[in-house]
């Protein structure tokens, strides 16, 4: 993603807040050309939503402290899933996203969990998050150019530590 390195500064994280959103949508509209971009606060992060293919392009925002204990599970089990495939969280509960809606996305277990190196990766960086609230941090979901997939192809999520921005993309396949 076409980013500049920054240091973690408060003046820095408010521009690169505000700035996120112009290339995640440069970047997805080179591949869905039929897309009806909207953005909106889910009431813990920003989203940028595809009204056109219904799926979350991009989350992003400040992580939050949560209470221990307080995800709601049985929500969470009673979410439709598919087989293969975990109900993965753009923001985790723990770094303070919310359970549903536009924050849950198919995600293979590897990157879900974990039980392989990517999936220990992903779960670093939540943890990190969850334990650095205020941390600015991104999901961007990548998916191919077909409008009718709502399986990303592959995830990127970045965020800005204090010795400067880092981002990974994670395959789900």
């Amino acid at each position: 993603m076409p980013y500049l390195p920054v240091k973690a500064d408060a003046q820095a994280v408010a521009r690169f807040a505000e700035d996120v959103e112009d290339p995640a949508t440069g970047l997805y509209q080179r591949v869905v050309t039929q897309s009806q971009l909207y953005t909106f606060s889910d009431g813990a992060f920003d989203v940028l939503f595809d009204l056109a293919a219904e799926r979350t392009v991009l989350m992003h925002g400040m992580s939050k402290q949560t209470a221990p204990n307080s995800r709601d599970n049985s929500y969470h089990r009673g979410c439709p899933g598919r087989s293969g495939f975990d109900k993965g969280h753009a923001m985790s509960h723990a770094q303070g996203g919310l359970e549903g809606g536009p924050n849950y996305f198919l995600q293979t277990p590897g990157t879900n969990r974990r039980i392989a190196p990517a999936g220990r990766l992903w779960r670093d960086i939540e943890t990190y998050l969850a334990k650095h609230p205020g941390t600015y941090a991104f999901v961007r979901l990548i998916y191919p150019a077909d409008i009718t997939v709502d399986v990303p192809s592959a995830m990127e999520y970045g965020a800005l530590f204090p010795e400067g921005f880092r981002a990974v993309v994670f395959d789900n396949v």
